[in-house]
């Protein structure tokens, strides 16, 4: 990506991994699903036009069909292919373009899922349901829980914003998820997307294929260890729901949860991909919502939660809170993208969110609404993002105090 992008310097895509999609053999077996996600994402423009591109990704010809998000003036695009992968193409990198007689196209559930299952090993199947493509290597079983936990979330996510008066649209395209058997190999399949390695990561979503990558989670060591199951054990729906139910699974589940209401944020609405959105309120918004509720079939209990693990770390920093501080987190991240002051960061993050989302919610999808508007790749200066919150919020000192006041009150 170059300057005449103007890039916003990896600021999500630092938080939320960029994951190249693998190019290797396939197993053709599914479960395939009838249902489809039906695209009501109004484009206009160039965004409407389909075309395909032929460009070099590392010294081979590569083509794709899609769509123009952004052309820069040197003639490099960021373009948007029909399984809504994102590709950043340099001006030297493009070798054609060639427009397309019929409008631009997703691809259907069916179309996505065979496509996955194209770029993926050996033995992986899919299982659809009316929003996602799960495509999974471990048990069906797994795949079936995982894809009600998603929709659950789903169903929660836009009820909510929608009761607040914020209008969201079907996703454009099926919102797609791989689960690996194993850690092991989610490791190493997601090194192009994570090159310092996963580590402790069990799941994350990428801005730039659209898609989630996590693993079984049965198998993960806190569980097995805590129930005595053996690490390949799967089992029945009920029995993996019991198990990731124990209190060493919750932070687990939580960041799955996490991941995916960044997917379905940026899908429907609510935010664009490589837009310059604010990260205390893009993950902010996904701690909001990160309490999982396993109990429940059919509701979703955990929306407004109070998140004690990301309380405990807000009132322990307290201390470190001065006049100005929050005037600070609003106009970068640096504290997000930082290692030593992450954890620290998204505590404060969760806290604001909650705060404004309890005490001023008319003011916040106010501000949701606004930066809804925001288009890819173009960078807010510090003083733009103060004064879009200032317009909806007030003076962010005099509020910091009352935030300040409320949120130490939170038991």
């Amino acid at each position: 990506m170059t300057a005449h992008f103007q890039t916003t310097s990896c600021l999500l895509l630092a938080i939320i991994a960029a994951c190249t999609p693998l190019a290797v053999a396939a197993d053709k077996g599914s479960d395939v699903g009838e249902s489809s996600a039906t695209s009501s994402a109004k484009k206009e423009g160039k965004e409407n036009v389909a075309e395909t591109v032929t460009f070099l990704l590392k010294g081979q010809k590569q083509s794709v069909r899609g769509r123009t998000v952004v052309e820069a003036a040197d003639g490099g695009v960021l373009f948007q292919g029909v399984d809504g992968v994102l590709w950043s193409i340099e001006h030297n990198e493009l070798q054609g373009r060639e427009k397309l007689d019929t409008p631009f196209k997703p691809l259907t559930q069916v179309e996505l899922s065979e496509q996955m299952l194209a770029e993926l090993p050996a033995g992986f199947r899919t299982y659809n349901t009316p929003h996602y493509v799960v495509c999974y290597n471990t048990s069906r079983a797994y795949a079936q829980w995982t894809s009600s936990l998603l929709e659950r979330l789903y169903k929660a996510f836009t009820n909510h914003w929608q009761h607040q008066g914020f209008d969201l649209h079907d996703p454009e395209f099926p919102l797609g998820v791989v689960v690996f058997a194993d850690r092991q190999s989610y490791a190493q399949a997601s090194r192009a997307g994570l090159p310092a390695g996963t580590g402790n990561i069990v799941g994350f979503y990428s801005l730039r294929s659209n898609r989630i990558n996590m693993f079984d989670l049965t198998g993960s060591e806190a569980v097995s260890k805590q129930t005595g199951a053996a690490a390949n054990r799967r089992g029945s729906m009920r029995e993996i729901n019991q198990m990731l139910s124990q209190p060493a699974a919750t932070p687990l589940v939580a960041t799955v949860v996490h991941e995916a209401t960044h997917q379905i944020a940026f899908n429907c609405g609510m935010q664009t991909r490589i837009a310059d959105i604010p990260l205390w309120l893009c993950e902010g918004m996904a701690v909001y919502f990160e309490a999982p509720d396993l109990a429940s079939r059919s509701g979703w209990q955990g929306i407004g939660r109070v998140n004690y693990p990301r309380l405990e770390k807000f009132h322990t920093n307290l201390g470190n809170w001065h006049d100005g501080s929050l005037e600070e987190m609003l106009r970068d991240s640096k504290r997000f993208r930082d290692p030593h002051t992450a954890l620290d960061a998204y505590a404060d993050a969760w806290a604001l969110n909650y705060y404004l989302i309890k005490y001023q919610p008319k003011a916040y999808t106010a501000y949701l609404k606004e930066l809804a508007e925001k288009r890819p790749l173009i960078e807010d200066e510090p003083k733009q993002r103060l004064t879009e919150f200032r317009k909806h919020f007030g003076d962010p000192r005099k509020l910091e105090q009352d935030f300040l006041k409320q949120m130490s009150r939170v038991k």
